[in-house]
């Protein structure tokens, strides 16, 4: 049953019958408590209020927030539903431990924080998932790499990137293999 639709002036009359109904009742105990429960109930429902424009779906809340879509765009929204990120990307992936998440727009790849903000534009073909705090980014089919702060550690001017588990990064340049000595 929704009480939604119900007329503001509606309520008032609701209240007072109530009221009235309790005040010849006095004699009845459980009669009291169930008009008091419907009285909260109908005050409840009235009192309601949308807090969210309006969206064509609204994911689940993990970590305060939800993904929202309008015309097939994804969006961010926080539990007070204000909008964080307006829907204007293709793709919004999951916020990892690090509250990160990959976007895509216009085909592009860009990184958002969770609170919206964006860290790293989309203009990278592809960013790799971090390994600890580098990405190897894509643009132009030449790689380099950026850190979670978004700022841009080795240019993209690479034809192979790659970083070592001991912390080497090597990379292709002309033909010519190099080591590179990565500085935050």
């Amino acid at each position: 049953m929704r009480f939604s639709n119900i007329n503001f002036p509606f309520f008032p009359f609701v209240i007072i019958s109530l009221l009235h109904c309790i005040y010849k009742l006095k004699q009845n105990y459980y009669m009291k408590k169930i008009i008091f429960l419907l009285l909260i109930t109908f005050t409840m429902q009235g009192f309601a209020q949308e807090i969210s424009k309006e969206y064509d779906r609204i994911g689940k809340f993990n970590r305060g927030v939800a993904l929202v879509w309008k015309n097939k765009l994804v969006g961010l929204i926080n539990t007070n539903g204000k909008e964080l990120v307006k829907p204007e990307y293709e793709k919004i992936g999951s916020f990892g431990g690090d509250n990160l998440a990959f976007t895509t727009m216009y085909g592009k790849i860009g990184i958002i924080n969770l609170e919206g903000k964006v860290v790293v534009q989309n203009t990278y073909e592809s960013i790799s998932q971090f390994n600890g705090s580098l990405a190897i980014t894509k643009m132009n089919g030449l790689y380099g790499i950026i850190n979670k702060k978004g700022k841009v550690l080795v240019k993209n001017e690479y034809q192979k990137l790659k970083l070592g588990k001991y912390g080497d990064v090597r990379a292709v340049k002309d033909g010519q293999e190099v080591l590179l000595d990565i500085k935050e």
